[in-house]
C-alpha cells in the first residue's frame, strides 16, 4: 500500500479535505497520512511532525493551504524526487497552482502517469563559525531587529568581488519562487520558474545608487555584516529565525536540492496575471 503525506495547518479547513478524499483510498490501495497542524510550529522548518516518519517513504505529498504550507511541504520533501501537489487554500497561492476541486482530476492523472511535473530549485545557507547548513525555497531575508534602526553590508561574489556596500534596512537574497514573495513587495524583479539565477534586493537602501541586482544561480554570495544598529538577524522563508553577531559573514549557493511539483493547467504568465489582477 502506497502512503501519501497530506499537510496543512487546522484553520486551513484541511480535515474537511482529507474526508473528501478519503474514498480514493480502497480505490487505488492508498493510504493518506495527516499532518495536520494546529498551528505554525517553527520548530519543524524542514522535519515531518512525526520526526521518526521518513519522507523517501511516501508515494507523494500533498500541501493544502496557502504559500506557507507548500514552503514547508517542500523543504521537507526536498532532494527526494517525490512529487508535491500544491492544492489552493490561501489567498495569493503563486505556488499551490491546483484549485481544491480540481485535486482528484490531477491525482487520478497522475496515477496514470500524465501528469508533467515543474522542478525548483533550493538554496543552501550557511553562516561562518556554525555548522549547520538551513535549506530555503524562497529567500534569505538579513535585516535587524527592532524599530528605525540601520543595518551595514557588504555583498560580495567567488573571488572577493564586491557588488554591494551600503547601509539600510537589510537585504533579501531569493530564488525565483521567491521572487514573487518579500522581493515582489520591495520593488524588486520577478523571474519566470525557469530562469537559474538569484536576486538582490537591497531593503530601503540610504542611497538612490543601489538596485535590485540579478546573478546568475551557479555564483556564491558573501553577505558581511559590518555595522548594526541593534541585533542583526536573518529570516529563512519566513519561517525560520536567526539571530546573528556583527563581523558574521552569511554564505548563499544553489543547493544540489531541488522539489518535484506536481504541473497545474495554468501558465506562470496566466498566474501573475490572476495573482497580480493584471487584466485590462
Amino acid at each position: 500500500m502506497k502512503k501519501i503525506a497530506v499537510i496543512g495547518l487546522e484553520k486551513n479547513n484541511v480535515w474537511d479535505f482529507y474526508n473528501k478524499i478519503n474514498h480514493l483510498k480502497k480505490e487505488y490501495d492508498i493510504d493518506f497520512i495527516p499532518f495536520i497542524y494546529s498551528q505554525n510550529d517553527r520548530k519543524y522548518y524542514d522535519t515531518l511532525q512525526d520526526e521518526k516518519s521518513d519522507p523517501r517513504e511516501f508515494f507523494c505529498a500533498i500541501s493544502v493551504g496557502g504559500d506557507g504550507t507548500f514552503l514547508y511541504t517542500s523543504r521537507v520533501f526536498a532532494g527526494t524526487d517525490i512529487p508535491i501537489f500544491g492544492i489552493n487554500k490561501g489567498h495569493l497561492g503563486f505556488n499551490t497552482n491546483i484549485e481544491e476541486n480540481e485535486f482528484e482530476i490531477y491525482f487520478r492523472d497522475f496515477i496514470e502517469g500524465k501528469n508533467e511535473f515543474d522542478y525548483k530549485f533550493l538554496m543552501d545557507v550557511f553562516i561562518e563559525g556554525e555548522k549547520d547548513k538551513y535549506l530555503v525555497l524562497n529567500e534569505g531575508v538579513i535585516s535587524y531587529s527592532g524599530i528605525s534602526r540601520t543595518i551595514k553590508l557588504r555583498v560580495e561574489i567567488k573571488n572577493n568581488k564586491i557588488i554591494n556596500n551600503f547601509r539600510g534596512d537589510g537585504l533579501i537574497i531569493s530564488t525565483p519562487t521567491g521572487s514573487t514573495g518579500y522581493n515582489l513587495s520591495s520593488q524588486g524583479p520577478i523571474l519566470h520558474p525557469s530562469v537559474n539565477a538569484f536576486v538582490l534586493c537591497p531593503i530601503c537602501p540610504l542611497t538612490l545608487a543601489i538596485r535590485p541586482y540579478i546573478l546568475p544561480s551557479d555564483e556564491i554570495i558573501y553577505v558581511h555584516i559590518e555595522e548594526s544598529s541593534s541585533q542583526p538577524q536573518m529570516t529563512l522563508d519566513g519561517q525560520r529565525i536567526i539571530m546573528l553577531k556583527t563581523g558574521q559573514k552569511i554564505i548563499f549557493k544553489k543547493s544540489e536540492k531541488n522539489v518535484k511539483i506536481v504541473k497545474g493547467s495554468k501558465t506562470f504568465s496566466e498566474i501573475l496575471e490572476k495573482k497580480l489582477h493584471w487584466m485590462g
